[in-house]
Formats: C-alpha cells, sequence, structure tokens
C-alpha cells in the first residue's frame, strides 16, 4: 500500500494520537500539543535534542526550515493518511537540524525494531527521502538503514503502525 494511492483524506485527530504514542515509545514526554522534550530535562544544552511537533502538518516551508535551523532543534510533521479500504498510516516530514542549517526529509514512515526502538525510515516509493534513516532516542539522529531485509522491514512497519495507532495506554503494553 503506498500513499499514491490515499485520495487526500488526512485525519487531525489521527495525527494527534500518533503524536501521543511516539511520545510513549520513546525517550521523550509530551510539553503541550507542540512540543516532545527528553525526559529528565537538565541543562539547556538537553533542549537541542527537543522536537517540535506539527501533527497535521507536512513541513514544506523554507522559512519553517530557517525557523529551525536558528532554533537548532528539529521538527517532525506527522500526518495520519486514511486509505479507501479503511487502512490508516502515518506520514512524516522531518526538519532535521544540524550543523547550523536544517535538512528536510519527506515521506518518511515508522519502523520498529525487535527491541521496540522506535525510527523513522524512507518510504520505498519516494526518492525524496534521500535515504536518510532517523532513530529516536536521546534526540531524532541519522542512523545506517535499520532493517535487516523487505521481511524485517515489512514487520517493524506494521508493528510501528499498530503501536502508533494504539488506543489508550494498555494497547502498547508489551
Amino acid at each position: 500500500m503506498t500513499k499514491k494511492l490515499v485520495k487526500g483524506t488526512a485525519s487531525y485527530e489521527g495525527a494527534l494520537l500518533m503524536c501521543q504514542n511516539l511520545a510513549e515509545l520513546t525517550a521523550y514526554e509530551v510539553a503541550g500539543d507542540q512540543f516532545l522534550i527528553p525526559d529528565g530535562i537538565g541543562s539547556p544544552s538537553d533542549i537541542s535534542q527537543s522536537l517540535i511537533l506539527m501533527p497535521g502538518v507536512r513541513l514544506a516551508s523554507t522559512e519553517m526550515a530557517r525557523g529551525i535551523a536558528m532554533l537548532g532543534t528539529s521538527a517532525l510533521g506527522v500526518r495520519c493518511l486514511h486509505y479507501p479500504d479503511g487502512g490508516r498510516i502515518g506520514d512524516f516530514t522531518v526538519l532535521f537540524a544540524e550543523n547550523g542549517g536544517a535538512e528536510r526529509f519527506a515521506a518518511m514512515l515508522a519502523w520498529v525494531d525487535q527491541d521496540r526502538s522506535l525510527y523513522l525510515i524512507p518510504d520505498e516509493d519516494e526518492d525524496e527521502a534521500g535515504g536518510a534513516s532517523f532513530k529516536f532516542d536521546r534526540g531524532l539522529r541519522k542512523v545506517d538503514q535499520p532493517w535487516a531485509d523487505e521481511a524485517d522491514r515489512q514487520r517493524g512497519l506494521a508493528e510501528a503502525m499498530a503501536l502508533l495507532l494504539a488506543e489508550g495506554p494498555d494497547s502498547r503494553a508489551d
């Protein structure tokens, strides 16, 4: 199932649910509706590990990239897309702040490894993502391809979506 089949339906409520679950599954806490901060934030340098959340938004503007670069923290656009068959999928856009600039990575998908560590990986159908993958830990960081083979990739995509779209904390239990 690719995003090319989506008929423009996105759910803000689904995006908020994914943001809340993202905080539950990572080393972050939700601060308001727009920020993920590392658990136990202790120093001003920890702020750079925070993420600005933009539920329901696909980050595309040059101005937003400039602002993120100036802040030195990254931003995450989170959309929940609905398919005609009733399926839902997360669509993520990362503005990654690094070395005084911010690079945009669109068409990212959530993926989880066997230890339930959460990643964003490029959609195989999109060239725009540039092949970069990201891991959520004490900050969003670039990593090498985390999946071993196509079966592992598909397993991790399905598990990540189940976790991110789970209703209530009991649904995310180990």
